[in-house]
């Protein structure tokens, strides 16, 4: 059977605050509805501990890119675009 979640690159094998919040993640996501807590904290541990880790710009047709780029609001625009490392595709860009 396949996931819907992608496999994690492999920095966040290696960082065991990583792994611990994305079972969080996942446990809970399977297992109640709402997990958006669990995506910002992850969301935020690789933007804050991991910068160079952080994807680039979804592009043009990501809605979210477009408009974190148009208002600046710099760190929650890195927080979505690292929940593109670890969420099921098209949880973490919005067309």
């Amino acid at each position: 059977m396949d996931s819907p979640w992608p496999l994690p690159p492999p920095f966040m094998w290696r960082c065991g605050r990583c792994t611990i919040l994305l079972d969080r993640l996942i446990r809970r996501s399977t297992t109640e509805p709402g997990s958006s807590h669990e995506q910002m904290t992850l969301a935020r541990h690789i933007t804050t501990d991991h910068p160079d880790e952080v994807p680039e710009t979804h592009g043009a047709d990501c809605a979210l890119c477009t408009h974190y780029a148009k208002h600046g609001d710099i760190d929650l625009w890195a927080e979505h675009r690292a929940r593109s490392l670890f969420m099921p595709p098209g949880a973490a860009s919005s067309s």
